[in-house]
């Protein structure tokens, strides 16, 4: 890369995940592709664990953002980020690879401006099954991802005013939405990643589904959410 503008720019928002950043960073540093080309930003959002200290044993840039939110954490790395291309993961996910690769491929395209991917779901209970397969089928029909595995060029990201501040339980799915009016987004099924299926686990769970119905339902019409909070991230 050159200094100020590798390929990719990797946002990782981390809060209170001492027992997953680690491996997450090792997924992302151990890619098959120029370790000059992309740089790796994890955002602390006020962990009152080892998150951060666990963060600056690798070659990272670790920055922190005091005000608590998902959206917050995520708009931080992007004012960090000097990459042509932001991509978006959570410290509790394993990234293949080629993760980068495949991206880069996707990329090669002028006209693409925001690409996805699909997820693998661990550990495996209920109908964790079904909501994986729901998910990964809903991004392939409707080109969007989650936040875990997405990204966006810079230029655009820029172009949008980057997320907004006033939606943090599917912010992702805003700014996606918002991009698909500018230029053409892609998903791409086989670039999975490895993600925790947390949110799901019993009966919070199923309050996180029903909430997630309904503000995804609600931002589609109305270009709003109803519920804001969905737990501390990520």
């Amino acid at each position: 890369m050159t200094r100020n503008h590798p390929v990719f720019s990797i946002i990782i928002p981390a809060y209170n995940k001492e027992k997953g950043i680690a491996t997450t960073l090792k997924g992302v540093i151990q890619q098959d592709f120029p370790k000059n080309q992309y740089e790796i930003i994890v955002v602390n959002n006020n962990s009152r664990d080892q998150t951060k200290a666990i963060a600056q044993k690798f070659p990272v840039k670790v920055v922190d953002e005091n005000k608590q939110g998902y959206v917050f954490a995520l708009r931080k790395g992007c004012l960090e980020a000097q990459g042509k291309i932001i991509i978006f993961t959570d410290a509790d996910t394993i990234v293949p690879k080629d993760w980068l690769a495949q991206y880069q491929k996707a990329y090669q395209d002028p006209k693409i401006i925001c690409a996805g991917g699909g997820a693998n779901f661990q550990p495996k209970f209920g109908l964790i099954f079904l909501i994986e397969a729901f998910l990964n089928f809903f991004g392939r029909v409707t080109k969007i991802a989650s936040g875990f595995n997405f990204s966006i060029r810079r230029a655009t990201y820029q172009q949008l005013g980057g997320f907004n501040p006033q939606i943090n339980f599917h912010t992702d799915t805003d700014l996606i939405l918002r991009t698909k009016k500018e230029g053409q987004v892609v998903f791409l099924p086989k670039n999975k990643v490895i993600t925790s299926s947390r949110h799901y686990h019993e009966k919070a769970g199923i309050i996180y589904v029903f909430k997630g119905i309904i503000n995804a339902l609600w931002l589609f019409l109305f270009k709003k959410t109803i519920f804001y909070k969905f737990g501390n991230i990520r």
